[in-house]
């Protein structure tokens, strides 16, 4: 292969490294397309069906954005769940079109109808996924038929568009893009390998920072996390012949130990300084780390690695990484028998247990359901927004009606609501400024226009969670391409957009903050406090196995559910670390870099906890090992409950640091040998002093 080639090959897979991390699984790719080609074959169905039957234009339209929204908002966690809720979305729709037709020859009723049917789309949320998509569709024809003004003769032909859009989204749902549990966990090892590459590769480039580090770290956890979600909608045993609990473990295993490696391997600094057997073992972790390593290649990786580890000095910090290296190689090993069904069968039955306190509304809270508040809060916002977005202009109002419901979407505080509307009204300005350049440029070709039109959709689905700023800023071009197709376009229009777009997010950001208002500060204690719960839980639990070794223990779940309190915490902290004010930005900021740096030491004691749990039962650590254990526990949940203090915004007191040296001598005792105990105290220590950090700078 020529150098230039190579060269290009490699710089290909680099990118693709990085890129792929960013959408483990390609979940957000597959979303997008199923919802771009959706709208596709919708629009092609219905211009065709508008043109034999002599309809307007306007009955695509409506069935074309019901097949967009019937793909996009179908959350349904498995496929038959998905499919009878799409069949579902019929029937709000042609209810809500056939309502808006009796009440658009009312004038203002209509509106007041229209105010209705937001309060009953945002309040059916209580029933979850599917409620929330019976929901939006209901609110989405209820609009399209207000703002064409529907009669009632035409309910028949809307109807039919309609089914058509829904039966658009049902064969891209079922046929085009279906439910394959297997090829979708095969997708999410290889995202969980690329994203421990990635890791690796920030680990070798300690020139970087250690911020690097723990980003690419981060985005391994999240990887393990979608895992984790797989694993609750899909049965492992019918696609992997392995139990969901035995690969959960596995993949903790994978995740735990790669991260162990990339610290160790970033604190010996540069590769160039690494000893030969710490490059032999990390030359046999990235063998497993590719997706289709040839057999030969595999077991000459494991040859290199064990014999690096057998090696290895387990007193010098190398000699640590060396094995940590190796384990995780092992780890990731393992996970290409169960992904390729070389190996992976255990010899317990291929039961599942659904554990159905995770889907449990523990919410028993006194007073108004969180979803009857916030469809008050709507109704209020929706019905300032018509007032005040027909004092601007009485044509286009209904963007700021949109804009009032829509930032109410999956958003509980005031923070929250303050941050969307910011990147609503940002996204739409930057819209506007990139639909006139784009309207110049293309001109009137109405084949670029259709192509850049979807483009946007496609975008714009991709991009919305990673930021809703993304998601208004595509739909904002797209409305310049459609307004162009149309023949509709000014500037004047996209100008509208941006006042319409501002009057909403006003009145929306006072409905949030002056009724039933939910304070963020608040919100962010609360999550804060229920993720040290979690991390209380995996301590006892953890503990309680490496000091009665071969039991029963559920540690991996208890760990995906301290991740899954942590990602909580992350989101209900971003809006404060915009707020107005300095230090509690910077007190926020610290606080979630603090617990997210010890959550991995959390993971590090789980792991000793697994261990142990499949070692002798007769192999409990001597009485003062024990104690030494017991002494790093007590001090852990003392500095534990000082963040809860400190969290709170309360003043701490002086905590009392004289247990430390307790620890560090237990790490130095001859008679504790490297195993589960050790490997405990250690993570206790990292834990306890990673969170005594965060009460000293917080």
């Amino acid at each position: 292969m020529p150098d230039n080639q190579r060269m290009q090959t490699w710089s290909v897979r680099q990118v693709a490294r990085r890129l792929v991390p960013t959408d483990p699984g390609q979940v957000r790719l597959r979303s997008a397309a199923a919802t771009t080609t959706s709208l596709i074959i919708a629009i092609v169905a219905l211009l065709g069906f508008t043109r034999v039957t002599g309809q307007p234009i306007t009955v695509a339209m409506l069935g074309a954005v019901v097949a967009m929204q019937a793909s996009a908002a179908v959350k349904d966690r498995d496929q038959r769940s998905r499919v009878i809720t799409t069949l579902w979305l019929f029937v709000p729709s042609i209810c809500a079109v056939t309502l808006a037709a009796l009440l658009t020859p009312h004038g203002k009723i209509a509106d007041v109808g229209f105010i209705v049917v937001l309060f009953a789309a945002v309040w059916v949320r209580r029933y979850g996924p599917r409620g929330n998509a019976l929901g939006v569709i209901a609110f989405i024809s209820y609009f399209f038929a207000l703002f064409l003004r529907v009669s009632i003769s035409q309910v028949p032909v809307l109807a039919v568009a309609v089914a058509v859009g829904i039966a658009s989204s049902l064969f891209v749902r079922v046929v085009l893009f279906p439910d394959r549990p297997r090829a979708e966990a095969r997708r999410l090892m290889s995202a969980l390998r690329a994203a421990s590459t990635v890791a690796l590769d920030a680990a070798a480039a300690p020139d970087d920072g250690i911020e690097a580090l723990r980003r690419r770290m981060d985005q391994l956890g999240e990887t393990a996390l979608l895992i984790d979600d797989w694993l609750d909608r899909h049965e492992a045993a019918k696609s992997l012949s392995v139990t969901s609990k035995d690969l959960a473990r596995r993949v903790f295993e994978a995740q735990i130990m790669l991260e162990q490696s990339a610290v160790l391997l970033w604190r010996l600094g540069s590769p160039h300084r690494w000893p030969a057997d710490v490059r032999d073992a990390v030359t046999a972790l990235r063998t497993t780390l590719t997706n289709d390593p040839a057999d030969d290649e595999l077991r000459e990786a494991r040859r290199h690695g064990a014999a690096s580890a057998e090696r290895a000095d387990l007193s010098t910090p190398e000699g640590l990484a060396t094995v940590a290296v190796f384990r995780a190689m092992q780890a990731h090993l393992a996970i290409h028998h169960i992904t390729t069904n070389a190996l992976g069968v255990t010899d317990e039955a291929p039961q599942e247990e659904h554990d159905d306190s995770r889907d449990a509304d523990e919410d028993e809270d006194s007073g108004l359901h969180p979803t009857t508040k916030t469809a008050v809060q709507v109704a209020i916002a929706t019905s300032a927004a018509t007032i005040l977005g027909e004092l601007i202009s009485p044509d286009r109002w209904y963007w700021a009606v949109l804009t009032a419901f829509l930032v109410f979407t999956g958003v509980t505080t005031r923070g929250e609501l303050l941050s969307r509307v910011g990147h609503r009204i940002i996204g739409t300005i930057a819209g506007v400024v990139a639909g006139v350049l784009l309207a110049a440029v293309v001109g009137q070709h109405p084949a670029v226009q259709i192509v850049v039109l979807l483009i946007c959709v496609f975008c714009a689905f991709y991009l919305v969670t990673v930021a809703y700023v993304w998601l208004t800023f595509f739909v904002t071009v797209l409305l310049a391409m459609l307004y162009g197709l149309l023949g509709n376009f000014s500037l004047q229009v996209l100008e509208l957009r941006i006042a319409e777009t501002a009057a909403g997010g006003l009145v929306g950001v006072a409905a949030a903050y002056f009724v039933f208002s939910t304070k963020t500060r608040a919100t962010f204690v609360e999550k804060v406090h229920e993720y040290l719960d979690r991390v209380q839980e995996v301590i006892d639990s953890s503990v309680d196995s490496v000091l009665a070794p071969g039991g029963e223990t559920d540690l991996v779940a208890q760990s995906r559910q301290m991740d899954n309190a942590l990602l909580a915490v992350i989101t209900a902290g971003k809006p404060l670390q915009i707020g107005p004010t300095s230090d509690l930005r910077r007190g926020v900021r610290r606080l979630v870099r603090g617990l997210q740096i010890g959550n991995r030491s959390a993971h590090a004691l789980a792991r000793a906890g697994v261990a142990a749990a499949a070692a002798q039962q007769d192999s409990a650590p001597p009485e003062a090992t024990a104690d030494a254990l017991r002494h790093a526990v007590a001090q852990t949940c003392a500095t534990i409950a000082v963040v809860r203090t400190v969290a709170s915004g309360e003043q701490a007191a002086a905590s009392d640091r004289r247990s430390d040296q307790v620890i560090a001598d237990a790490l130095d005792m001859p008679e504790l040998p490297p195993g589960p105990v050790r490997a405990a105290i250690r993570a206790m220590n990292t834990l306890d002093r990673t969170l005594a950090e965060v009460t000293n700078r917080v």
